[in-house]
Protein backbone atom coordinates (compact mmCIF):
# COMPACT_ATOMS: atom_id res chain seq x y z
CA UNK A 1 0.00 0.00 0.00
CA UNK A 2 0.85 3.64 -0.20
CA UNK A 3 1.01 5.34 2.89
CA UNK A 4 1.11 8.90 4.05
CA UNK A 5 1.59 9.44 7.85
CA UNK A 6 0.91 13.39 9.32
CA UNK A 7 2.44 13.37 13.05
CA UNK A 8 4.71 12.98 15.44
CA UNK A 9 5.93 11.10 18.49
CA UNK A 10 6.18 7.84 19.57
CA UNK A 11 2.96 6.01 18.30
CA UNK A 12 3.84 7.76 14.49
CA UNK A 13 7.04 6.20 14.78
CA UNK A 14 6.39 2.70 15.54
CA UNK A 15 3.49 2.64 12.54
CA UNK A 16 6.23 4.01 10.35
CA UNK A 17 8.85 1.03 11.41
CA UNK A 18 5.89 -2.09 11.22
CA UNK A 19 4.63 -0.67 8.03
CA UNK A 20 8.25 -0.63 6.67
CA UNK A 21 8.91 -4.31 7.82
CA UNK A 22 5.59 -5.39 5.84
CA UNK A 23 6.98 -3.78 2.49
CA UNK A 24 4.59 -0.44 2.44
CA UNK A 25 5.70 2.47 0.72
CA UNK A 26 5.34 5.14 3.17
CA UNK A 27 5.57 9.31 3.02
CA UNK A 28 5.91 10.36 6.52
CA UNK A 29 5.18 14.26 7.30
CA UNK A 30 7.10 14.22 10.39
CA UNK A 31 9.44 17.09 11.73
CA UNK A 32 10.63 17.83 7.66
CA UNK A 33 6.58 17.40 6.10
CA UNK A 34 7.57 15.73 2.35
CA UNK A 35 5.53 18.17 0.16
CA UNK A 36 2.05 16.43 -1.45
CA UNK A 37 3.16 14.37 -4.63
CA UNK A 38 0.22 12.07 -6.36
CA UNK A 39 -1.44 12.05 -2.62
CA UNK A 40 -4.63 10.85 -4.95
CA UNK A 41 -2.89 7.58 -5.44
CA UNK A 42 -2.82 6.98 -1.79
CA UNK A 43 -4.32 4.01 -0.04
CA UNK A 44 -4.46 5.10 3.80
CA UNK A 45 -3.77 8.37 5.30
CA UNK A 46 -2.87 8.33 8.94
CA UNK A 47 -2.60 10.55 11.72
CA UNK A 48 -0.78 9.50 14.85
CA UNK A 49 0.39 12.44 17.45
CA UNK A 50 -1.48 15.05 19.24
CA UNK A 51 -4.31 16.48 17.63
CA UNK A 52 -1.87 19.82 17.40
CA UNK A 53 1.24 18.19 15.69
CA UNK A 54 -1.04 16.47 13.73
CA UNK A 55 -2.67 19.82 12.52
CA UNK A 56 0.16 21.57 12.00
CA UNK A 57 1.87 18.78 9.57
CA UNK A 58 -1.61 19.03 7.83
CA UNK A 59 -0.89 22.68 7.36
CA UNK A 60 1.86 21.62 5.17
CA UNK A 61 -0.19 19.18 3.53
CA UNK A 62 -2.55 20.27 0.39
CA UNK A 63 -5.64 19.08 2.21
CA UNK A 64 -7.59 18.82 -1.30
CA UNK A 65 -4.92 16.04 -2.36
CA UNK A 66 -6.45 13.70 0.77
CA UNK A 67 -10.12 14.54 0.40
CA UNK A 68 -12.40 11.46 -0.20
CA UNK A 69 -9.16 9.30 1.48
CA UNK A 70 -9.79 6.36 3.97
CA UNK A 71 -8.21 8.32 6.90
CA UNK A 72 -7.06 6.51 9.89
CA UNK A 73 -7.59 8.55 12.88
CA UNK A 74 -4.61 7.56 15.57
CA UNK A 75 -4.48 11.22 17.34
CA UNK A 76 -3.49 10.51 21.15
CA UNK A 77 -3.72 13.26 23.88
CA UNK A 78 -0.10 14.16 25.57
CA UNK A 79 0.39 14.14 29.33
CA UNK A 80 0.40 18.19 29.13
CA UNK A 81 -3.17 18.45 27.00
CA UNK A 82 -4.43 15.78 29.77
CA UNK A 83 -3.05 17.98 32.65
CA UNK A 84 -5.96 19.81 34.85
CA UNK A 85 -8.86 18.24 32.81
CA UNK A 86 -10.19 15.10 33.35
CA UNK A 87 -9.71 12.23 30.41
CA UNK A 88 -13.21 11.94 29.79
CA UNK A 89 -13.62 15.85 29.36
CA UNK A 90 -10.36 15.89 27.23
CA UNK A 91 -11.62 12.93 24.95
CA UNK A 92 -15.24 14.36 24.48
CA UNK A 93 -14.04 17.83 23.32
CA UNK A 94 -10.24 16.95 21.31
CA UNK A 95 -10.50 13.40 20.14
CA UNK A 96 -13.54 13.62 18.35
CA UNK A 97 -13.03 12.69 14.74
CA UNK A 98 -15.52 15.53 14.23
CA UNK A 99 -12.24 17.98 13.58
CA UNK A 100 -11.09 15.51 10.44
CA UNK A 101 -14.18 15.60 8.46
CA UNK A 102 -14.37 19.48 8.94
CA UNK A 103 -11.04 19.62 7.71
CA UNK A 104 -11.50 17.21 4.69
CA UNK A 105 -14.71 16.97 3.66
CA UNK A 106 -15.43 13.23 2.72
CA UNK A 107 -12.65 11.66 4.47
CA UNK A 108 -13.67 8.15 5.56
CA UNK A 109 -12.43 8.27 8.94
CA UNK A 110 -11.41 5.02 10.70
CA UNK A 111 -10.22 5.41 14.73
CA UNK A 112 -7.65 2.89 15.33
CA UNK A 113 -4.69 2.15 17.03
CA UNK A 114 -4.66 5.12 19.62
CA UNK A 115 -5.98 3.18 22.40
CA UNK A 116 -3.08 0.37 22.38
CA UNK A 117 -0.27 1.54 24.52
CA UNK A 118 3.02 1.93 22.11
CA UNK A 119 4.67 -0.10 24.34
CA UNK A 120 2.92 -3.18 22.66
CA UNK A 121 4.01 -2.02 19.13
CA UNK A 122 7.54 -1.67 20.04
CA UNK A 123 8.05 -4.85 21.62
CA UNK A 124 5.81 -6.54 18.60
CA UNK A 125 9.19 -4.52 16.36
CA UNK A 126 11.78 -6.43 18.73
CA UNK A 127 10.16 -9.48 18.81
CA UNK A 128 12.07 -11.29 15.95
CA UNK A 129 11.49 -14.67 16.60
CA UNK A 130 7.63 -13.99 16.09
CA UNK A 131 6.36 -15.86 18.56
CA UNK A 132 4.77 -12.91 21.03
CA UNK A 133 1.22 -13.18 21.63
CA UNK A 134 -0.33 -11.04 18.87
CA UNK A 135 -2.36 -8.27 19.73
CA UNK A 136 -5.49 -6.81 18.87
CA UNK A 137 -6.67 -3.59 17.78
CA UNK A 138 -9.85 -2.39 17.95
CA UNK A 139 -11.25 -0.08 15.29
CA UNK A 140 -14.29 1.96 14.64
CA UNK A 141 -15.87 3.38 11.27
CA UNK A 142 -19.06 4.12 9.33
CA UNK A 143 -17.57 3.00 6.51
CA UNK A 144 -17.32 -1.23 5.80
CA UNK A 145 -14.74 -0.94 3.19
CA UNK A 146 -12.84 1.59 4.73
CA UNK A 147 -12.69 -0.54 7.92
CA UNK A 148 -11.92 -3.66 5.76
CA UNK A 149 -8.91 -1.81 4.03
CA UNK A 150 -7.73 -1.10 7.75
CA UNK A 151 -8.16 -4.21 9.07
CA UNK A 152 -5.72 -5.57 6.00
CA UNK A 153 -3.47 -3.57 6.79
CA UNK A 154 -3.00 -4.14 10.64
CA UNK A 155 -2.83 -8.20 9.46
CA UNK A 156 -0.02 -7.30 7.54
CA UNK A 157 1.82 -5.19 10.39
CA UNK A 158 1.57 -8.09 12.73
CA UNK A 159 -2.12 -7.56 14.49
CA UNK A 160 -5.12 -8.43 14.65
CA UNK A 161 -7.82 -6.27 13.66
CA UNK A 162 -11.15 -6.17 15.83
CA UNK A 163 -14.55 -4.13 14.85
CA UNK A 164 -15.97 -2.57 17.36
CA UNK A 165 -18.89 -1.10 14.67
CA UNK A 166 -19.93 2.50 13.90
CA UNK A 167 -17.60 5.61 14.90
CA UNK A 168 -19.67 6.67 17.27
CA UNK A 169 -18.59 3.41 19.43
CA UNK A 170 -15.03 5.08 19.31
CA UNK A 171 -15.70 6.56 22.78
CA UNK A 172 -14.59 3.19 24.46
CA UNK A 173 -11.21 3.52 22.76
CA UNK A 174 -10.88 6.79 23.96
CA UNK A 175 -9.17 8.71 26.72
CA UNK A 176 -11.63 7.17 29.73
CA UNK A 177 -12.97 4.52 27.64
CA UNK A 178 -12.81 1.22 29.11
CA UNK A 179 -10.52 -0.09 26.41
CA UNK A 180 -8.14 2.99 26.35
CA UNK A 181 -4.73 2.21 27.60
CA UNK A 182 -5.27 -1.64 26.98
CA UNK A 183 -3.31 -4.05 24.71
CA UNK A 184 -5.35 -6.93 24.45
CA UNK A 185 -5.40 -10.61 22.61
CA UNK A 186 -8.32 -11.70 20.77
CA UNK A 187 -9.76 -13.60 23.87
CA UNK A 188 -9.72 -10.74 25.89
CA UNK A 189 -10.53 -8.25 23.87
CA UNK A 190 -13.96 -10.73 22.90
CA UNK A 191 -14.45 -10.78 26.66
CA UNK A 192 -14.08 -6.85 27.23
CA UNK A 193 -16.59 -6.05 24.63
CA UNK A 194 -19.03 -8.39 25.85
CA UNK A 195 -18.81 -7.11 29.16
CA UNK A 196 -19.09 -4.03 28.06
CA UNK A 197 -22.16 -4.71 26.42
CA UNK A 198 -24.27 -6.72 29.27
CA UNK A 199 -23.17 -10.39 27.88
CA UNK A 200 -20.40 -11.38 29.57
Amino acid sequence: MLIRILGRGPLAQAIVRLAERAGHILRWSGDTPEPPDNDELLDLVIFAGSRDGVEATLANVSSESLQNLIVVDAVTPTENELDGSSSETFASTELDSGWISAMLPGARIVRAFASVPVRAFTDLLSDASGTAPRITVPLASDDRDAKALVGTFMRQIGVEPFDLGALAIAEVIDPGGPLWGKALSEIEMLEAVGWLSGDG
